[in-house]
């Protein structure tokens, strides 16, 4: 698989180009400030995980989840996270 490096300003000039490679199999990672920032690859590497598809439902098995059990969501979680909704 061949890796191209992108500034983040040439990424966004050429997205529709980018995507072209991606889908022929080439990875690309975009740097921002001489810093990786990101990765764009293909995704059908991922779709032959049947291992780990298989080990998540066995995984959640027996897990129940409540709503109600959301920490995000108890009384007074507002005063944690602060103001960042408005």
């Amino acid at each position: 698989m061949q890796t191209i490096t992108f500034s983040a300003t040439k990424a966004r000039n050429q997205f529709f180009d980018i995507l072209t490679w991606v889908s022929m199999g080439k990875t690309i990672m975009i740097e921002k400030d001489n810093k990786l920032i990101a990765n764009i690859s293909p995704i059908s590497k991922f779709n032959k995980s049947k291992g780990l598809l298989k080990s998540l439902d066995l995984a959640s098995i027996d897990f129940i989840y409540a709503k109600e059990d959301n920490p995000l969501r108890k009384k007074g979680s507002a005063n944690f996270l602060g103001k960042w909704d408005k």
